[in-house]
């Protein structure tokens, strides 16, 4: 059994800040995925002791009634189970002969051999889901992308290991990174790809769920280089800003999230956003030189969500009356929240609910 504690925050890619009892201490994170849907304040972890000493490690997270594994390395324990209990029906009769196999630059889990017949076979693990969808990766992978690309030329498989068994499909994250996407994608031809949901329970044993369906028609349509965006940025101080037509405006300090979309170019768009020296087009062009810790989330679509998602964010943010909705019926496209927005919970579910949400909604109504 495990110790539940509280989340507080993360102080680095590998140790979280923990609560126990009004007391707080850090915790190793194995896993240096973002992990923003499940690393919110207040969120029940899963901590395991190791010897006198040593931080505690954190091994999972409960998400209402799912437990999560969040030790990535679990992901390659539970793939060698599946093959030897035959639970793969692609890989059926493959064999372990050999781990961490060194490849140029890069080392693959598995070397599996059937008779003569010789694959490798890569393993991810993925705890980005939502609505019954799972994405993968939660940040971007350049190690992940050269292994995929690494297993077309050699011929292999890669499976992704759901920590949850509620996911009925599987797709690349192309909102987070389109090159891991589009690599994956292209090499759907050549290589092996699988994805599999398993159930943990409170003692750290998995039982094998199901395969999950890969529907690459709804990747061809919705990852492309358009949709929405959210951009956000910190005010350090009060401050009084002259915005085109809306006048001078006061904007305390505090987080600020800015909604806009580009049907056309959204990189492009993303990057005129990121620019130093521009000339000022949008209302969000007059704010952003004050801002700091600017971050952008995309939400890659085949139709406009701007609107949409900014009818959203006014149930979790305060809106700025009439800032960048001068083309429509919108109260405002940036909204004010006092503390950052990853940390919001109802911020982190209207950016999930848009990227995922709504394309596990199609696919259900296809059913």
């Amino acid at each position: 059994m495990f110790r539940e504690v509280l989340f507080v925050d993360r102080l680095n890619r590998f140790v979280v800040l923990c609560e126990e009892g009004g007391r707080r201490f850090p915790a190793h994170l194995p896993n240096p995925g973002r992990l923003w849907e499940i690393l919110l304040p207040g969120r029940v972890l899963l901590l395991e002791d190791r010897g006198k000493g040593d931080m505690p490690r954190v091994w999972g997270a409960l998400l209402g009634e799912e437990v999560v594994c969040l030790h990535t390395t679990s992901a390659a324990s539970v793939a060698r189970k599946l093959l030897e209990e035959g639970c793969l029906e692609d890989l059926a009769g493959f064999r372990v002969v050999g781990t961490e196999i060194p490849l140029g630059n890069s080392r693959l889990d598995f070397l599996l051999k059937r008779g003569r017949e010789k694959i490798f076979l890569e393993v991810k693990s993925c705890t980005l889901f939502f609505d019954g969808l799972a994405m993968f990766p939660d940040a971007v992978t350049v190690r992940g992308r050269k292994h995929v690309e690494l297993l077309a030329d050699l011929g292999g498989a890669v499976l992704f290991v759901v920590h949850v068994p509620s996911p009925f499909a599987f797709l690349p994250d192309f909102h987070t990174d389109p090159e891991f996407a589009s690599t994956l994608y292209v090499a759907r031809e050549r290589v092996l790809i699988r994805a599999v949901a398993v159930r943990w329970d409170m003692r750290g044993h998995f039982q094998y769920s199901h395969i999950l369906n890969l529907p690459w028609e709804v990747y061809e349509r919705e990852a492309r280089d358009q949709g929405s965006y959210l951009l956000s940025g910190y005010l350090p101080e009060t401050r009084r800003i002259a915005v085109g037509r809306l006048g001078e405006l006061d904007f305390p300090q505090g987080f600020y999230v800015y909604v806009g979309s580009a049907m056309r170019g959204l990189s492009g768009r993303i990057r005129r956003h990121l620019r130093k020296r521009k000339r000022n087009h949008w209302h969000i062009d007059a704010l952003l030189p004050f801002l700091g810790d600017i971050r952008v989330f995309p939400v890659r679509s085949s139709e406009r969500l701007e609107c949409a998602i900014a009818r959203e964010l006014e149930k979790a943010a305060r809106p700025v009356p009439h800032f960048g909705a001068s083309d429509c019926s919108c109260e405002s496209h940036l909204f004010f929240l006092p503390q950052p927005p990853l940390k919001s919970a109802s911020f982190v579910e209207v950016l999930l609910r848009f990227r995922m949400g709504r394309i596990a909604r199609m696919l259900q109504e296809r059913k």
